[in-house]
């Protein structure tokens, strides 16, 4: 027998059930205790790995199970089928996260039949209605799972299966499913009934919930070797560009480095000669992270190797040309090297990099193809006398192509009216534009003989 306890609009949300008939749920009470112990372990996982959503769906999902069977044992029918609405909500979302279904977002135009649901068991007209969140529920989660076991990706194969399990199980919850399959939603064992739904979806939140902890390993075992090949590549990097300019007499040099990311692609080095003068180098390798970091290694010691040999720009880049031909992973890497002589003589070779400015105008100059891409390459010279107080910038590409909010390019013109500024004002009036590569800027001035 049974006796409403609390009754709203004339329709009893909570009845009292007899003794007997809650000793039949009993398995409701100890399948909600494993289930709140999965929701719990799922919530946690995801307050550690807030990145890794599906433990934060399915953890909802099981809070709203536990609270289905509490409600179902004391006697709440009403309120369990609200609550029953929301649930396969959570579930589908779990799904389409966990699988990492492309264009997903359709499942969301199911969200108000389930909250329609929700309101639909307090009026008698709509109890026809009763199983509609659940069923439409099976379409998306059905579509997912078939979705995700076409995958070639293994894991997700897993995933779908297990969420494929979820949806079968669920069938069991349906009056309808239940009259053509001819079974009840129960198995009674010494007056105990065992739903075979709460059952099923216990099984299934620990199937899911070892496949999701495996799945969290490997990933932040892969942000771990990927975080100490950026640390490698950050030391490669810090060891290669120089951090201040050397002094070479006659000139004042100064250098800025600004990378956009953890490791950027541009390069450079000023290399003091033993007669006098300098090298200037200054690069961008395509590409990012170890392989980007490799390159450049691997460019600056063969510069230091072929500078023992030869102080020719055009010479220089066609010997790193030749060494990086078929070692850049099908990319290329602009460069350009400038010699300055002692008495002010600058030659400079261009490998399709921006070319340097003198005194807030461009130098016209052959450019030359990339460093990587024709191992015949040639790079011819141009050669200019740089007098007192007169100033050559050099600059990689990060400067040009800065990007303000509104999408505007900083451009070469207004490059070319800061270009007489020093290294640091440069590269941070690309930076306040609005930074998006690596910004390298070099400012060479020659100084007054005294």
């Amino acid at each position: 027998m049974t006796a409403a306890l609390l009754v709203i609009a004339g329709v009893p949300l909570i009845e009292r059930l007899s003794p007997a008939v809650q000793i039949q749920l009993t398995p409701s009470l100890i399948m909600a205790s494993l289930d709140f112990c999965l929701a719990a372990a799922f919530l946690a996982l995801w307050r550690a790995a807030p990145d890794f959503r599906p433990f934060r769906s399915l953890g909802f999902f099981y809070f709203t199970v536990v609270l289905q069977q509490l409600l179902q044992y004391f006697g709440g029918v009403i309120l369990q089928l609200s609550v029953r609405a929301i649930a396969v909500g959570f579930l589908v979302e779990a799904a389409g996260e966990a699988m990492r279904i492309p264009r997903r977002h359709w499942t969301r135009f199911f969200w108000p039949v389930y909250l329609f649901g929700v309101i639909a068991p307090f009026f008698p007209s709509l109890d026809f209605f009763r199983d509609w969140p659940f069923l439409s529920s099976e379409v998306p989660l059905m579509v997912l799972a078939v979705q995700g076991i076409r995958s070639e990706n293994r894991r997700d194969r897993m995933i779908a299966t297990a969420f494929l399990g979820y949806s079968l199980v669920r069938l069991t919850l349906s009056s309808k499913a239940q009259h053509i399959l001819g079974i009840s939603d129960h198995l009674s064992i010494a007056r105990w009934q065992w739903q075979y739904t709460t059952v099923g979806l216990t099984v299934l939140g620990a199937v899911t919930l070892t496949i999701f902890v495996r799945d969290l390993i490997h990933d932040r075992g892969e942000k771990q070797r990927l975080a100490a090949e950026l640390a490698a590549s950050r030391a490669i990097q810090q060891m290669i560009v120089p951090e201040h300019a050397p002094e070479i007499a006659g000139f004042l040099i100064h250098s800025k480095y600004q990378p956009f990311g953890e490791v950027g692609g541009d390069f450079f080095q000023i290399l003091s000669l033993p007669e006098g003068g300098a090298l200037l180098v200054i690069g961008d390798v395509s590409g990012k992270g170890m392989p980007a970091a490799m390159l450049v290694s691997l460019l600056v010691g063969t510069l230091l190797a072929l500078v023992e040999t030869t102080t020719s720009p055009g010479q220089l880049l066609a010997g790193l040309n030749h060494c990086i031909r078929g070692r850049s992973c099908d990319g290329f890497t602009t460069c350009l090297i400038l010699h300055l002589g002692v008495d002010g003589a600058v030659t400079f070779a261009n490998a399709g990099h921006i070319p340097p400015y003198r005194n807030g105008e461009e130098l016209p100059c052959e450019n030359g193809l990339p460093l990587g891409l024709v191992a015949a390459a040639s790079y011819s010279e141009s050669t200019f006398q740089l007098t007192a107080g007169e100033q050559i910038t050099l600059l990689t590409d990060g400067v040009v192509e800065a990007r303000n909010t509104a999408g505007e390019l900083f451009g070469f013109e207004r490059t070319a009216a800061i270009s007489s500024q020093e290294a640091d004002s440069i590269a941070q009036a690309a930076e306040a534009f609005g930074q998006e590569d690596d910004i390298t800027v070099l400012t060479v001035t020659r100084l007054a003989m005294v």
